[in-house]
């Protein structure tokens, strides 16, 4: 990659093969813009890998769980509820929350529309556009799924990682954002076009 003269590099990996590739890299002084899959990089591989993870560009989807929108405060009850002594959870996790409400409110259309069975909770999927789990506003994306197009969300979140130091490998990650050694910002939101030559199966 050094001696190509690449500027960025796309990290389709998951978090574990991308720790080591990020200290291998900042080993041999590769210098690219890194960006990742929404699986490749998180508040782990900032941790793991230190400093070499800074300045990687990956993809949210959903806010983090710092956010100042009205809906965080009900992921914090739910986190709370599961572990009363939790004081952080990764994006992944609040996707989750965002995930699980959504197939709830599909369940309680399809228990008033017939009952709660595959098909009634799939058309429950169908019944709102622009759909945000009630709770949740600022957290999850607007969903919006048709029998046609089950492309539901269209809105690419892009937050860049902060690694101002490398942490012990026992360090907590709540204590390590508190404190500021690792963060995240967004740095770019686009909403795609539903082109339907992209649509997928």
């Amino acid at each position: 990659m050094k001696e190509s003269g690449a500027n960025y590099a796309f990290l389709a990996n998951t978090s574990g093969a991308n720790i080591s590739l990020l200290k291998s890299c900042e080993t041999v002084g590769v210098d690219v813009q890194f960006l990742s899959n929404i699986w490749g990089y998180d508040e782990n591989v900032m941790k793991a890998a230190g400093k070499a993870a800074d300045g990687v560009v990956w993809v949210m989807g959903s806010a983090p769980w710092g956010a100042d929108v009205p809906g965080i405060k009900l992921v914090h009850e739910i986190a709370k509820n599961a572990d009363p002594a939790v004081t952080y959870q990764l994006p992944h996790y609040i996707r989750g929350v965002c995930s699980f409400y959504f197939m709830k409110e599909a369940m309680e259309w399809a228990d008033k529309n017939g009952g709660i069975t595959g098909p009634n909770i799939k058309k429950g999927m169908y019944q709102k556009k622009d759909w945000v789990p009630a709770g949740l506003e600022g957290v999850c994306p607007k969903g919006n799924w048709t029998a046609e197009d089950h492309r539901g969300f269209t809105q690419v979140l892009l937050y860049q990682g902060k690694v101002k130091a490398d942490a012990p490998a026992d360090a907590d990650i709540a204590k390590l954002i508190a404190d500021g050694t690792i963060g995240m910002a967004q740095v770019f939101a686009i909403d795609i076009e539903r082109k339907p030559e992209w649509l997928g199966w």
